[in-house]
């Protein structure tokens, strides 16, 4: 692979413009803002995300013009909020899709349906399976823009695809792992995020580490029970790209979910925490989704459960956890 197309702009978006402009891949960047674009071209980084993070202009070519940055190249990965990602594929003509492999880097839930990020983008543009892939963790975006050593999970259905994407994105600080459980690997990195936001509401209602350890016990066998419905059986959880995933998520100070959750456990409500955080939580949206998704299929996930309660219906956080407290294994 020599070249692709990157749709957002955001901190993992950057993060992975990274590594590909290190590995001279030439990228073309698709951002909303042109303050954006302008930025990066004239000082190599991003103004408004890891803007610590050095961006070798020489391979990287950034607009607003999404019909352009799509024409330029066959690889397009999708690197957009889960909720904004209908949006961006209305803007988008679907015979210009004809052919293009499809990446995603999207952890949340899609739509009504709650579909995942693949299979709305499927849906949208008639990709078959084999012109899909995604990318997973466990990594954080920070850790990348100072190239502390990071692991990632590329998944493909295609083996030429696998490696090409691995050859793209790996370094001496990025080692992938490849899977091509697709369907598994985005679900873990859905699931995280919740795990994250609950984890961070345990920390902001003064719960210790060693709930917090209890809580994290949990949520394993909860991603368990939902990979098996899924029909998932054979899944090697303890990998990283499921529960390394899921460990970075619910421990590190770099994460957004973690950190939403720690405003909600100290008294913010959901709309002051989402002003007051300059980053998109996935959590949020992904706790809905899959909760509509567990009770449709008769599914008890406490810990999932505890975070809708007190997101959507608005619970009170202590309440629930003394709830929670009740249902830890």
């Amino acid at each position: 692979m020599r070249e692709i197309s990157v749709i957002g702009g955001g901190s993992w978006a950057t993060a992975l413009v990274k590594i590909l402009a290190e590995n001279k891949i030439r990228v073309y960047w698709y951002l909303r803002r042109q303050l954006q674009v302008e930025a990066i071209t004239r000082e190599g980084s991003n103004p408004d995300y890891i803007s610590f993070a050095k961006l070798d202009t020489d391979y990287i070519e950034a607009s607003t013009d999404l019909a352009d940055v799509l024409s330029k190249c066959q690889h397009i990965l999708f690197v957009v909020p889960s909720a904004h990602l209908p949006a961006v594929c209305q803007q988008i003509d679907p015979d210009q899709m004809d052919n293009k492999i499809i990446i995603s880097s999207i952890k949340g839930t899609v739509g009504p349906d709650n579909l995942l990020p693949s299979s709305f983008l499927a849906k949208s543009f008639g990709a078959l399976q084999l012109n899909q892939a995604i990318l997973a963790g466990p990594c954080h975006a920070e850790e990348i823009a100072v190239g502390k050593k990071t692991y990632m999970t590329v998944c493909a259905g295609d083996p030429l695809l696998r490696t090409a994407l691995s050859n793209a994105f790996g370094s001496n600080y990025v080692q992938i792992r490849e899977s091509q459980d697709l369907i598994g690997v985005e679900y873990a990195a859905i699931f995280k995020n919740v795990v994250g936001l609950v984890c961070g509401m345990a920390k902001g209602t003064n719960y210790g580490d060693n709930f917090i350890a209890v809580l994290v016990a949990n949520a394993i066998h909860e991603l368990e029970m939902l990979l098996h419905a899924l029909g998932l059986d054979s899944v090697q959880i303890g990998s990283s790209s499921y529960l390394g995933d899921l460990f970075v998520t619910a421990y590190s100070q770099h994460s957004r979910n973690r950190t939403f959750g720690v405003l909600i456990g100290q008294g913010y409500s959901v709309e002051q925490t989402k002003d007051t955080m300059s980053m998109v939580a996935e959590g949020y949206t992904a706790t809905k989704g899959l909760h509509d998704m567990a009770t449709a299929r008769g599914l008890n996930m406490p810990i999932l459960n505890t975070a809708y309660r007190v997101l959507y219906n608005y619970m009170p956080v202590k309440t629930e956890f003394k709830l929670l407290e009740r249902s830890m294994i």
